[in-house]
């Protein structure tokens, strides 16, 4: 093989020994461009809009940070009132629909009230704790939603503390 590739060679005049010399070099050249340098373009494609991303929550963690102080100074005019119980929070969720969604609801010493949904509507769960949660004359003391697998479903843990 490498004895014919040599007589081959032989055989061209030394201009087209250059111009194939020449393309060998091109190749090589794109095929290190290809096989070292794209996948690097790739990653850094990757890396900046997994950054873009991570901006966006953080402006958005900073807006929600915003409201909350607005929500805050607003919660701190409004008259607290005496708990109302887990049966009328119970009765709330009912009014609303979102009593088959209650997986658990438990009262705990001191008049702490957990629940957890598995899975519940996010719009109907945050319209009714919106709505419920200024009369129930408790505060929130731990809220986590997390995201399902279905589209606009989340999971929601909540405890609630008398607010006195």
């Amino acid at each position: 093989m490498s004895g014919r590739l040599i007589d081959f060679l032989l055989r061209l005049a030394p201009r087209e020994r250059v111009l194939l010399g020449l393309l060998v070099i091109v190749l090589l050249v794109v095929g290190i461009g290809y096989g070292a340098v794209w996948p690097l373009a790739e990653e850094r494609r990757a890396a900046r809009e997994e950054l873009l991303q991570s901006l966006a929550v953080d402006a958005w963690v900073l807006e929600r940070r915003e409201e909350l102080a607005g929500l805050d100074q607003a919660a701190s005019t409004v008259e607290i009132q005496d708990p109302v119980g887990a049966s009328a929070v119970e009765q709330g969720l009912i009014n609303r629909q979102l009593r088959s969604s209650l997986s658990r609801l438990e009262t705990r010493d001191g008049g702490e009230i957990a629940m957890r949904f598995d899975v519940v509507p996010f719009t109907q769960f945050m319209r009714w704790l919106d709505t419920e949660h200024p009369v129930w004359g408790y505060r929130i003391e731990q809220l986590r939603i997390e995201r399902t697998d279905r589209p606009s479903m989340v999971e929601a843990r909540l405890t609630l503390v008398p607010a006195r």
